[in-house]
Formats: C-alpha cells, structure tokens, sequence
C-alpha cells in the first residue's frame, strides 16, 4: 500500500509498505478522505510545539471498515467510520476523573504517532464513531474539526441568548460560529483581517463581521454588544488579537483559547485579575462531543462543503501544501483523497 511520510520540514515522500494488520481490539480500515488543519501546516513548516519530524501526518479523516481485529464486536466490513485521534493512557488522574482529552500521555495520530496518510490504516477499535450509511466521505472527514468546536463551545457553559464574539476566521472560527448559532447565540461578530473570510462567515450566519484594520475591536465591540460579548473565542493565535480580546472583554466575562500559538503571547495579566475575567483553554474533544458533530453535520445544522477550497489526491500532498501556502486568503479547508477508489463517495 501506499503512504506519505513528512520527513523534514517542508519534505513529503511516498513509501510503498505492506498493508497492516489488526491485533486485539483493532480494525482495519480503507482511509477515503483526510482534511488538511491548521496544526498540521504547523508540523508541515516543522514550527509544531508538540510534534518531532518524520511523522506520517493526518488525523480529520473518513473511512470504512476492511478487518476486524480478535474480540472486535458492535461493527461490520464495510461500514462507514471516523476516528477520534487521540491515544491516552487510560491510567492517569485526567483519564480516571473522565477528561481523557487532556491525559497525562496523550499522543494524538498525526502528530505524536502515525496518522491516516495511507491507503490503510489500524486504529483501536474503542476509537471508532459509527456515520450515516449515506453520510459523504467529505462531510463526514469535517467531524474532526466540527467536533472541537462543540468541545470549545462547551467550554464555554452557554445557556443559550447570550452575545458572542469571535476573533479568527479560519475553519474553526466559522464552526464555532454555526456551532453557537446552532446553540441558540442571540448575535455572533466575528474578527479577521482577511475580508474574503468575513465573506464567508456572514453567508454562514455571523450576524456581524469585523476587520481590525478597519476598525479598533473596542469600538466594534461596543457599537455591537451596548454590554459587552458574554464570551469571546480566541481562535487567531496572534498576540495582539489576545490582548484586544482582554481589553475588549466585558468585566466578569469569559474568554477561550482554541488557538495553538507557536510562541507563548506576553498578556496584560492585571487586567483579567482586575476585571475577573476568565481565561480558558480548550484541547480537542471527548467522544460525545464527536456524536454531536455528526448529528450537526447530518441535518444541516452546521455546514461544511463551503469550507471545501480544494482537492488533492494523496499523491499529490506536497502540492496541496504548496497550493495552500499559494493562496493563504482564500483557503479553508483543503480535502485529501486517500484512497484510489472512484467508487468511494
């Protein structure tokens, strides 16, 4: 079968490998289609914190079942899957109190330990979230990220009516958008200096958009929430959008980290001590947040082939990294064809 391997930074080669084999509790899967993230464009340049080159990359992915392993019940050949990526100890104080997503020795498949760019792939069965039977394999390759924004959300603790801010237009800033929209958020702003972007968050429901190169946030915040944004999402991972997000927080207020910063942002502290703001960080999902985002994309609640900006075959990974570095503005989502299957849907 055939494989991507990130060698270095920058450096992608094709390896022709034996197909694997299911163990214990394992399934075999045929890999269909593979979404391109944020965090892997960081692996890519080799500036991710969290990840040693070579890796096999990729981790939002889609795909059906070959084989499966000894003892593996509940599932069936030929069923339609994806996969939550995290790997965890199962033994540590996070794992045993039920927050899994930020175990003490998590590795997550693409970073940490290989991911899904081969024709064939083994996961632990335990990982596998069923989808529709008429579920797209491209849809159903955007659970990943659709799933960490209901995590990020949820962080959150909205109850519905409340005003949301978020600074980042990206993939995951517009699914945090339709996620709290879908949650019942009264009005949503979103902020990015990309304008084609803000094109995209209002056709998916922000109910305002910004531009900080156009207009200081205070005032836009101002002039839109008379009370201020009950929770703001921070999902740009600049320094400077942090700190107008604090300066621009209501007092008492929350704020959520979703972006991974390359470098640790210097903030002004005395701020979220004097105002009791509340700063949060999110880290990926747990399982049910995975079941929420296929039940979103399945009736339409969240949308996602917009976000689609191009496709490549696995072949091609090195030009669908190139295209993407080509066209930063107008690039979402960028979608992977693993397999060779012109059947596969």
């Amino acid at each position: 079968m055939l494989r991507a391997v990130l060698k270095k930074p920058e450096k992608i080669i094709l390896e022709e490998v034996e197909k694997p084999i299911p163990k214990k509790s394992e399934v075999l899967l045929k890999v269909q289609s593979c979404g391109i993230c944020g965090s892997d464009i960081h692996a890519y340049y080799g500036k991710h914190p969290f990840t040693k080159l070579p890796v096999i990359q990729g981790h939002e992915f889609s795909s059906s079942i070959v084989e499966l392993g000894k003892g593996v019940r509940g599932f069936k050949i030929g069923q339609k899957v994806v996969v939550e990526p995290s790997l965890v100890c199962g033994k540590c104080y996070q794992c045993k109190t039920g927050r899994y997503n930020i175990c003490d020795h998590l590795r997550v498949m693409g970073f940490q330990a290989p991911g899904c760019y081969a024709e064939y792939f083994v996961v632990p069965a335990e990982k596998i979230i069923p989808i529709p039977n008429d579920m797209d394999y491209e849809s159903a390759a955007m659970v990943e990220p659709v799933a960490v924004a209901v995590h990020a959300v949820k962080k959150a603790r909205l109850k519905g009516r409340e005003d949301v801010a978020i600074i980042g237009c990206g993939p995951i800033g517009i699914l945090i958008l339709q996620v709290v929209k879908a949650m019942g958020a009264k009005k949503v702003l979103i902020s990015d200096i990309i304008d084609y972007r803000l094109k995209m968050a209002k056709k998916l429901g922000a109910d305002a958009v910004h531009n900080p190169q156009k207009e200081d946030l205070s005032k836009a915040m101002k002039r839109i929430f008379p009370n201020g944004p009950d929770t703001i999402f921070e999902v740009s991972a600049n320094e400077g959008a942090l700190v107008n997000a604090i300066k621009s927080a209501r007092k008492g207020s929350k704020i959520i980290i979703v972006a991974v910063y390359e470098k640790d942002p210097r903030i002004p502290m005395s701020l979220v001590q004097d105002r009791e703001l509340e700063l949060i960080g999110t880290l990926m999902y747990m399982k049910e947040d995975w079941k929420e985002a296929v039940n979103l994309i399945y009736n339409k609640k969240v949308q996602t082939k917009p976000l689609i900006s191009s496709r490549f075959d696995m072949k091609d990974l090195q030009k669908a990294y190139e295209y993407i570095e080509k066209n930063p503005e107008k690039t979402f989502k960028v979608m992977i064809k693993v397999s060779q299957d012109k059947k596969s849907n």
